[in-house]
């Protein structure tokens, strides 16, 4: 059998910046490059190792069923969790993934970074990174907050690498945000995004790789969770409780956060952080991904979240949510029911909100997108709209007919 090589290679400088590349040979003719880009300030704290590349590209590898080379320096203790992980995603998805060797040409664990222990976050300016900055950085519902000194904004995760204007001012917001706690924000530039992955089975690969990468100052890395543990069940989500914490080595723990808290929970946590409630960036989907454009499914939601528990509508927002709006969500799968829209319609009656006409347009929404789901499954439903039209049409041929004669 065929092995892939992973190759790291030489960093380059370039207009201020510093490009971490690695290319990954898959066969004759077929290779993939990943790169990550940081201003050349954070020089100093750049991983000495290849094990953010082998993070990143652990499902990518898997995918290709094959055992994996690294030419470089790959902690054991990192290969022994990834095995624990791969051998979890190739039971939940053995049509897609395989659990694959990995070994290195250099295995060793490298040194903590010297000084006190640091901790890092992907910080996306969302509802759940807020919470967990905010969490820890203000010691706000734990009692043994991790030691945050720094967030990481990505550019190639919600925002495309070609547009800089975006995230330059969505970073500008999210530094607002972290100055206000004391935090330090980094620039993180990744072509993650453009492999051959399934995002949403891979995200938690790319935070954590990113924040691997600046392994010479942190040790650990906080991945902000979406859902309380109890809601995931069996359903699978590329980053959860079980695995994240398998992206590890001994010299940096990846610590998934808030699986206490959902997500109106957070959003009563945040809500006396005004930084936060003027700077908040939930949107992916709107045209303008520095801002929110109030109108996609997931503004509608954190909207509906605030209004749930008698907040109002946050400067983030230009204009509130109708329930015109709300009666139009369509394509909700059960996890986002579950974890996004009955904690609110629970919320909003334990406020005492149940009978106004936002909260009675929720619940129809929800049973219309249950429904939909329902009927998509039983064959003869999905068939059901265009036997419709064409029965429509026989019968306007036979009227005209009539008419006719």
């Amino acid at each position: 059998m065929n092995t892939i090589h992973l190759w790291p290679e030489d960093l380059q400088e370039r207009d201020g910046q510093i490009r971490l590349p690695a290319r990954l040979e898959l066969d004759s003719g077929r290779q993939e490059t990943l790169w990550y880009e940081v201003p050349e300030r954070y020089e100093g704290t750049l991983t000495d190792d290849a094990d953010h590349f082998v993070v990143a590209l652990a499902l990518r590898m898997a995918q290709e069923r094959r055992p994996v080379r690294v030419h470089g320096r790959v902690s054991p203790s990192l290969l022994k969790n990834l095995e624990k992980y791969l051998g979890i995603w190739s039971s939940w998805k053995p049509e897609r993934y395989s659990l694959v060797e990995i070994v290195a040409d250099d295995e060793r664990d490298r040194e903590l970074p010297s000084g006190p222990a640091q901790a890092v976050c992907g910080f996306s300016g969302g509802v759940d990174s807020s919470f967990t900055a905010y969490r820890h950085a203000r010691a706000v519902t734990t009692r043994f907050p991790e030691p945050l000194t720094a967030g990481i904004l990505v550019q190639g995760f919600d925002i495309p690498m070609d547009e800089n204007i975006m995230f330059s001012n969505a970073f500008a917001k999210a530094r607002q945000q972290l100055d206000s706690l004391g935090l330090e924000l980094i620039p993180v530039a990744t072509n993650f995004r453009s492999l051959d992955l399934d995002w949403t089975q891979t995200f938690a690969t790319g935070v954590a790789s990113v924040m691997m990468l600046l392994g010479g100052r942190f040790s650990r890395g906080l991945i902000a969770l979406g859902a309380p543990v109890g809601q995931y069940g069996m359903k699978v989500v590329g980053s959860n409780p079980l695995t994240d914490p398998l992206l590890s080595s001994n010299a940096f723990r990846i610590i998934p956060d808030g699986a206490a808290f959902g997500r109106p929970e957070k959003i009563r946590a945040i809500a006396d952080w005004p930084e936060a409630m003027e700077m908040l960036r939930v949107c992916w989907e709107g045209y303008h991904k520095d801002r929110n454009c109030c109108e996609c499914e997931k503004c509608i939601r954190t909207i509906l979240s605030f209004r749930s528990l008698g907040l109002g509508l946050p400067p983030c927002f230009d204009r509130d949510v109708t329930d015109t709006q709300i009666l139009a969500l369509k394509s909700l799968h059960e996890f986002k029911i579950a974890i996004g829209y009955e904690p609110i319609v629970q919320m909003a009656d334990a406020e005492g909100k149940n009978d106004e006409s936002w909260v009675g347009a929720l619940r129809k929404a929800i049973v219309m997108n249950r429904r939909r789901r329902r009927n998509a499954k039983i064959p003869i439903l999905r068939r059901l709209p265009g036997v419709k039209r064409r029965l429509k049409r026989i019968l306007s041929l036979r009227k005209d007919a009539s008419l006719q004669s």
